[in-house]
């Protein structure tokens, strides 16, 4: 007698994400998963440190079986996640549910969450890019200097106001015109060593955020690479227009700028250690910061019919 057993849905869902116990949205989820024959595992954190703990538990029940493994909430959040599912024969999926979703929205995964649940069950998996700094998996960017204090300056505020898009805006604005200061590196990329003072380093790799800045770097996705944008010494009213050509989308023509795109970069920082952003989740690495592309290494479930690159550009 042959007995045969459904595959599971492992949801990973942060508390505040919207999906909890005896939400409207869990049960429709449990509700797509009877009609699509699944088995529904959840997996509910209530604090930060249970993440890595129940996505490595997910991750391994999911193992080389026709499960999925599915990351409900902001970038943070599913950054977590795929940190633990890169590089392993196991199905990982999105169900969106932060302010902005440019990872979710780059792969064309819907933004409605029952919508992006019921992709998670049906879609095809295939292989996409994700970015390292010292073995620390980044989707959408990685940063260090004033972007990476705007973004802790941001956690504070909407701790504070909500997470809504208006105080993220707001909040990293009156950021970017604070007291800062520069950063001394020496960069190692291609054999070539350089040393630069700026306030700002941003690794990006998402098409549509770096399109949605009009920066000029979109197209190291196309050919797997990262985009690495550098902000020069500036004064205040320099910075404002750096901030104004970014919300009208002219930054391709501002001179205190500097982009080019790398498959690997090593930063060597004058401090041992260093306050690192990667997707808005902050973290301390240590000197020197290893920075590198690895295509095809997360194996992610998309649209049935899948655009014509892994990484489309909307």
């Amino acid at each position: 007698m042959v007995i045969l057993v459904r595959p599971r849905a492992h949801l990973i869902s942060n508390e505040k994400s919207g999906v909890g116990q005896g939400s409207t949205l869990t049960q429709e989820f449990k509700n797509i998963c009877e009609e699509l024959n699944y088995e529904l595992v959840e997996y509910i954190i209530h604090c930060p440190e249970e993440l890595e703990q129940q996505s490595r538990i997910a991750v391994e029940r999911a193992l080389n079986n026709c499960d999925v493994v599915i990351a409900a909430g902001g970038d943070g959040t599913i950054r977590s996640v795929a940190q633990v599912a890169y590089g392993k024969n196991v199905r990982f999926a999105v169900v969106p549910f932060g302010t902005f979703n440019f990872f979710a929205r780059t792969h064309n995964i819907p933004e409605d969450p029952v919508e992006a649940f019921r992709l998670a069950l049906t879609g095809i998996p295939q292989l996409v890019r994700v970015g390292l700094v010292n073995g620390q998996v980044f989707l959408n960017n990685a940063s260090l200097g004033l972007y990476a204090k705007a973004i802790k300056d941001r956690e504070s505020n909407t701790d504070r106001f909500g997470r809504h898009r208006l105080v993220v805006i707001i909040s990293t604005i009156f950021s970017l015109f604070s007291k800062h200061r520069l950063l001394k590196v020496d960069l190692l990329s291609e054999k070539k060593l350089g040393t630069v003072y700026t306030p700002m380093i941003f690794i990006g790799n998402n098409a549509l955020q770096l399109k949605n800045l009009a920066l000029n770097v979109a197209h190291c996705m196309k050919a797997n690479l990262l985009a690495v944008v550098m902000l020069k010494p500036v004064t205040k009213s320099e910075i404002f227009t750096v901030i104004m050509r970014g919300i009208f989308r002219t930054l391709e023509d501002e001179k205190n700028v500097n982009s080019f795109c790398v498959n690997s970069l090593t930063i060597f920082t004058r401090k041992p250690s260093h306050m690192v952003v990667l997707d808005g989740e902050i973290m301390t690495m240590n000197s020197p910061l290893h920075i590198r592309t690895q295509p095809q290494s997360l194996n992610m479930v998309l649209p049935i019919q899948p655009p014509l690159t892994s990484e489309p550009i909307k």
